[in-house]
């Protein structure tokens, strides 16, 4: 089985890290890179491994990486979401039924 890799979205990752005042290069180093790296791969959007994703998660908390991390489509953003915080979550916030137009 082929592994998957998942890109950060560049704003919200900056919004996180500025909103918490953690400087980048306390990230790398908990993902085990150096910072030039961990800068460039967000900026190129360029897929992290999967346990650098994972390190992540547990650095800045499930709910924090789910709002960071780049799904390619819909689908498996909300196939994640089940997966990760259950169906209860999705009822919390409105999102059951929900069309992309609605409002």
């Amino acid at each position: 089985m082929t592994e998957k890799k998942y890109s950060l979205k560049s704003n919200a990752m900056h919004r996180w890290l500025y909103s918490r005042k953690v400087d980048p290069v306390i990230v790398a180093d908990r993902l085990r890179m150096r910072v030039s790296v961990f800068k460039r791969m967000i900026k190129d959007k360029t897929p992290f491994e999967e346990e650098q994703i994972r390190r992540l998660v547990y650095f800045m908390g499930a709910k924090s990486a789910f709002d960071v991390i780049y799904f390619a489509t819909p689908e498996e953003r909300e196939r994640v979401r089940k997966a990760t915080f259950g169906a209860e979550e999705n009822k919390a916030h409105g999102r059951e039924n929900r069309t992309k137009n609605a409002q």
